[in-house]
């Protein structure tokens, strides 16, 4: 049996307003992102269109803000112990980095082998180790995204200057 939940007390409540904080922003931007890819309802593929994948990530990130409310009302939250260091931010920031330098590189040399490319650096980055594995894990992960949205999904995406590969 577990015991009940106690109320929080000092650090505890800056925690629980901020899951509600969190939980209701989730809860705006699902609202916005199910609404905005409403708009593309109209360029139907088969059953669904560009606006099915985008809808179902913001029905569960609604949820998750559902969640985390109502975790937070009940008063169970987790204690706040972890702080970010500045070596910490840093990581996060070259990472976010990377990331918008893979939008740029994929519009160069394409999808699938801008996707590598960028598997690959950011493994490398986060420590991953293990070349071998970093090479492999990267070509299957975007091969596989690419061939589902190639033929599952019916969605053209940037081939760049190697246009003939894919």
């Amino acid at each position: 049996m577990q015991p009940p939940p106690t109320a929080p007390t000092g650090s505890g409540i800056i925690v629980k307003r901020a899951d509600i904080g969190v939980g209701i922003g989730l809860i705006i931007l699902s609202t916005w992102v199910f609404w905005y890819a409403d708009a593309y309802r109209e360029k139907e593929i088969y059953i669904y269109g560009p606006n099915f994948f985008p809808q179902i990530l913001s029905v569960v990130m609604g949820a998750c803000g559902i969640i985390l409310i109502v975790r937070a009302a009940r008063g169970q939250v987790l204690p706040k112990t972890d702080r970010i260091d500045v070596r910490g931010f840093f990581r996060m920031v070259i990472a976010i980095g990377i990331c918008i330098g893979y939008l740029y590189l994929m519009q160069v040399i394409g999808f699938a082998m801008g996707t590598c490319v960028f598997l690959f650096v950011l493994m490398t980055f986060l420590g991953q180790q293990g070349i071998i594995t970093r090479i492999m894990s990267s070509i299957a992960a975007s091969v596989i995204v690419w061939a589902i949205f190639r033929y599952f999904l019916v969605i053209p995406l940037p081939t760049g200057m190697f246009e003939f590969t894919f």
